[in-house]
Parts: C-alpha cells; sequence; structure tokens
C-alpha cells in the first residue's frame, strides 16, 4: 500500500510539474509583529522561459511555441500607448513631449508585462549621451534582478532591492570579472554595494548610502492580471503552455511517423525465388549475399509472380483532428482571435469581425488594469520634474487617454461616416433634427470634432465651420484673403 502510495505521489507531482512550469516559487515575504504576520503569495513567473517561449528557443516547445508570440504581440498592438494630459498647459505640454519620446519604451513595457507577468519601471536622472547636461530618462529593469519589499500599512514599497549582474572582459573578450551591484533603494536614500570580484575602482566609485531628493522610491510596478493575495504578476503564456507543449509533442510524433512510413515497402509473390534472383541480379551480388533493389526499374518475372508496394497508415487524419483541437484550446484558453496566427489559418468558427468583439472587451480590460501604474508613473515624473524646474503645481494628478479601438477597417469607418453624413444631411433639410443634434451624433464617430456650442470656450465647433465657409467662400472669389490672414495672426 505505501508503495502505490509513493507512486501515486509521483505521478501527480510530475504533472503538476508540467503544468505549472512557468512558476518559480521563492520564500514568502514576512513583515509585521510575529503575532500579526504579513504573506503575500511570491511565486514568480519563470521570466527566461516566458522569453524562451515567446522567441521560440526552447527545443522542448519547438513546434508549439510559435503561437506565443502572436499572442503577446495581437493584444500589446492593440492596446497601444496612453496618452496623460494635465490642467496646466506648460505641464500638460511637457506630459506630452516626455512620453512621446518614451513611446517605444511604454510599448515594451506593454509586451513585456503581458509576456513576463511584472515590468518595473524606473525614472533616473543621468547625464545625457552627448551632452553633460541631466536629463530625464526611464529604464526598465528586468523583474528577476528585483525584490520588492511591500509597506502594509500604507501600500506601495518600503524599499526595492535591485541585483544588477556585471561582468568586466578583456578586450579579446576573456572574463577577468563577475559580480553584481546592490542597490537598495528607501524613499531617504540609496544604499550601494558590491558583491562578488569586482576592480577595486569600481568598489571604490559605486558603493556607499547616496541621498533620495526625491522623498519616494522612484519605481512603478506593472503587474498583469495580479490577485490582491499576490506580490508580483501572471504572465498570460501560463494558461496556453500545457497546450503549446503538447502542440509540440503531437507534431513532433507526426513528422517522425512520417518518415518512418512515407517510404514504402516491397512485397512479391513468387513462384521461383532463386529463378526470379537469378533474372535480376548480377553473379558478383548473388555470390556477395548483397542483393540491392536500389536504382531497379525493371524486373523480369515468371507467370503468376506479383509484385506490389505496400505503405503503413501514418494516421494524418486522426493528428489532424487533434492538433485542430489543441489549436482551438490556445485560441480560448488566450482570448486571441484565430486570424492573429495567420492567414494560413482558416476561421472556421466565426467571421473576422465577430472575432474582434470578444478582443476589444479584452483590450479594454487590459487598458484598464494598465491605467493605474501609468498613472501613478505619470505623477512620479510630474513631481520629480517640479522639483528639478522649482514648479509649483497644485496637483500632480493627471487623466489617462487611450486612441479608440474600432473592429473596423479604414475602408469600412469611411463608408459609415459617409452614409451617417447623407442621413443626417438629409434629415436635417427635411427639418427632422437641428444642425446642433446632427453635429452632436456624429461627433461620437469623428474624435477631433468639438462640441457644436459652447459658451466657456474660446472655440466650438459652430465656429470653426464658420470659419471654415468664410475662408472657402474667399478662396473662390479670390478676394480679402489677406484681411482674412491678418485676422487670424491677429487671434
Amino acid at each position: 500500500m505505501a508503495k502505490k502510495q509513493g507512486f501515486f505521489q509521483k505521478q501527480i507531482a510530475k504533472i503538476v510539474g508540467e503544468i505549472s512550469v512557468l512558476r518559480t516559487i521563492s520564500n514568502l515575504l514576512v513583515t509585521g509583529p510575529l503575532t500579526t504576520q504579513y504573506r503575500l503569495d511570491s511565486s514568480r513567473v519563470d521570466y527566461r522561459l516566458a522569453r524562451a517561449l515567446y522567441y521560440n528557443t526552447d527545443d522542448r516547445y519547438k513546434l508549439g511555441a510559435s503561437f506565443a508570440r502572436p499572442v503577446i504581440n495581437t493584444t500589446a498592438g492593440f492596446m497601444g500607448v496612453p496618452h496623460f494630459s494635465h490642467g496646466d498647459p506648460e505641464t500638460n505640454m511637457e506630459l506630452e513631449i516626455t512620453f512621446d519620446k518614451w513611446s517605444s519604451k511604454m510599448i515594451r513595457i506593454n509586451r513585456n508585462t503581458l509576456r513576463d507577468g511584472d515590468v518595473f519601471a524606473r525614472i533616473v536622472r543621468t547625464n545625457g549621451r552627448f551632452d553633460t547636461q541631466e536629463v530625464f530618462d526611464m529604464q526598465l529593469v528586468p523583474p528577476e534582478w528585483v525584490t520588492p519589499i511591500p509597506d502594509p500599512l500604507n501600500g506601495g514599497y518600503m524599499e526595492v532591492i535591485i541585483k544588477t549582474p556585471m561582468e568586466d572582459r578583456d578586450r579579446d573578450g576573456s572574463l577577468r570579472h563577475s559580480y553584481s551591484v546592490v542597490e537598495v533603494i528607501t524613499p531617504t536614500a540609496r544604499e550601494i554595494t558590491i558583491e562578488g570580484s569586482a576592480p577595486f575602482d569600481i568598489k571604490e566609485k559605486l558603493q556607499g548610502t547616496y541621498e533620495n531628493p526625491w522623498g519616494f522610491i522612484p519605481i512603478v510596478h506593472f503587474k498583469n492580471e495580479a490577485e490582491d493575495y499576490q506580490l508580483f504578476g501572471s504572465s498570460d503564456l501560463e494558461p496556453i503552455e500545457p497546450f503549446m507543449k503538447a502542440y509540440h509533442d503531437v507534431m513532433l510524433f507526426s513528422v517522425q511517423g512520417a518518415k518512418l512510413f512515407s517510404r514504402p515497402k516491397v512485397k512479391m509473390k513468387l513462384q521461383d525465388v532463386q529463378k526470379f534472383i537469378e533474372d535480376n541480379f548480377s553473379r558478383e551480388e548473388i555470390e556477395r549475399g548483397k542483393i540491392k533493389f536500389d536504382n531497379k526499374e525493371i524486373f523480369f518475372m515468371q507467370q503468376g509472380d506479383d509484385i506490389e508496394f505496400i505503405t503503413a497508415d501514418q494516421g494524418l487524419e486522426g493528428i489532424t483532428t487533434l492538433l485542430k483541437f489543441l489549436f482551438f484550446n490556445i485560441v480560448d484558453a488566450s482570448e486571441t482571435p484565430e486570424f492573429a496566427f495567420g492567414t494560413a489559418v482558416q476561421s472556421s468558427k466565426a467571421s473576422v469581425s465577430e472575432q474582434m468583439v470578444p478582443l476589444v472587451r479584452k483590450i479594454r480590460r487590459k487598458r484598464a488594469m494598465f491605467e493605474e501604474p501609468y498613472i501613478e508613473l505619470a505623477s512620479m515624473y510630474l513631481a520629480m520634474w517640479s522639483k528639478v524646474e522649482r514648479r509649483k503645481l497644485d496637483t500632480y494628478a493627471v487623466t489617462v487617454d487611450w486612441d479608440e479601438i474600432t473592429p473596423r477597417d479604414e475602408q469600412g469607418i469611411a463608408q459609415t461616416i459617409k452614409t451617417l453624413v447623407d442621413g443626417l444631411v438629409t434629415a436635417v433639410e427635411s427639418g427632422l433634427i437641428s444642425i446642433e443634434s446632427a453635429a452632436d451624433f456624429l461627433r461620437e464617430f469623428v474624435p477631433s470634432m468639438l462640441p457644436w456650442l459652447d459658451a466657456d470656450a474660446q472655440e466650438d465647433e459652430r465656429r470653426r465651420v464658420a470659419k471654415s465657409m468664410a475662408f472657402l467662400s474667399r478662396v473662390r472669389d479670390g478676394a480679402g484673403l489677406d484681411a482674412l490672414f491678418d485676422s487670424e495672426e491677429g487671434e
């Protein structure tokens, strides 16, 4: 009985190990008094394996991991990057310029967070590459280098530990020193120590305790699909990892089977075997006992002899059905439409427009999850920028906006707007609706339109239309253009 129990325990452990291969368990964080321990689930994604699946460099998944990149890139591509705004015009301009410059890094934040589950974005003040003037920069710290210590009372982190591996090599590439730079960041200080055999000048230059001038830890933790009890996020590749492994195994088996059974075998029915050998092979071949059928295009046969080729059933029909089943499991578990995996895959379950509906909902959910850390990142930058520029802002709060998600193509959008405009023009001319109502309805489809009438604003859509009509009228007449330009410059 004990042997059976041990066997079943080993089998269960093996299954759990295969399914949970993308998770690594670290020690649970314990903070606070001994009577009230604060524990968080500190299991982390196996970041190396997640990246290997994304780039398809792990031999255990070679024939199945090609699904990983479309799953991540499709979501990250439709998400796009957010746009921030602030009530103060100068501050708003600074936000726009800075985060436009960091747009490529924000795209990497989305991609890496979806793939790895965690991204630590750090804002630093450093010297520019081409001059000595200090500028702000955003760095993405690999999550495996970072150990955050949460603050159970106030939220956020009490300190963040960054352990950066470093190597010192000769000009020929041979390794001289291998060490780690350990940085402990708190709201008031930065303590840097060196672990390993670092050169003396590096230790003397880096080691020490430095003041943190910001009063907070300038690091924002982006987490994907994290629960309240989890310290770290989850990878979007975790739900489909078992299916990718199974897809690889089935594909490998089918390829090996094709190699094994694709070469046909010869079946002979002979009345006189010795006569057949003497008629079709030379005396030397018969004496050596090495009879080969290679390059034999003609066989001399006796009456009643028969030769045919036989091949084994490769089971391709069953394998194809199983691969389709695994593919649709990957589609469902990843919430990714079929067309994202390439035009070679026929979308037999639904049309492209129907598949876009759940994808749009997924993108909206992902954006909602990312909004809070993005707002924190923008507010953090404003706090640092205002301190350097010695500006006093009434608030560091910012609003975030995203580009519109539309499942239609450009031609469909243009056709829709044309149909709407024709219908609204007919309704206005027939007296069924007012111009203001038609403009407000059309504004939902044209984001650049302003409200038709806004007494508190310097400009609204009615004023814009009046200016455009006046401009077109003067262009047709060819008179009054100078006065028009002078009036616009005066404004």
